[in-house]
């Protein structure tokens, strides 16, 4: 009983986490200058963070996606390992499409600022997947379960 109660801390940083991509994405369909945005163009900004219709789209589900896993712990870990898994992905791309000179075709439209959010939203996703999986021994020595 002991390891679901301290794990519950995971619920609410993958509902920030979800919150925050929700409302990146939402934004960037909103502000004139970057809705139905195409290309690569890194002067359509949300705040310091750039904007397509690509990204839009991949925040505004990942976000939807984010809060519906806040509400049981099993599904906020499996949100959390896809979640490092996309974004790091996406953060090495972002590092190779910003440092080799922008591409017109490039859909995604990232800037550096986006390479660091998504770099270290990668890096909380980790750390929530691996500290919620964690086993071993609770208080009393009783064994921990993974749920």
């Amino acid at each position: 009983m002991a390891a679901i109660t301290t794990r519950r801390w995971a619920l609410p940083v993958v509902a920030v986490l979800g919150l925050v991509y929700l409302v990146l994405g939402v934004a960037g369909f909103i502000v004139p200058e970057t809705a139905y945005a195409a290309g690569h163009d890194t002067s359509r900004l949300i705040w310091v963070f750039s904007s397509s219709t690509v990204l839009n789209i991949v925040h505004v589900l990942l976000g939807v996606l984010g809060l519906l896993a806040a509400r049981k712990l099993s599904s906020a870990l499996g949100y959390c390992w896809v979640l490092f898994v996309a974004f790091t992905g996406l953060t090495a791309y972002g590092i190779l499409a910003t440092s080799f000179g922008s591409v017109p075709q490039d859909p995604v439209n990232l800037n550096w600022a986006d390479n660091w959010l998504h770099g270290i939203t990668a890096l909380i996703a980790l750390v929530v997947a691996l500290a919620g999986t964690a086993t071993g021994t609770g208080a009393r020595g009783e064994p921990r379960s993974a749920s």
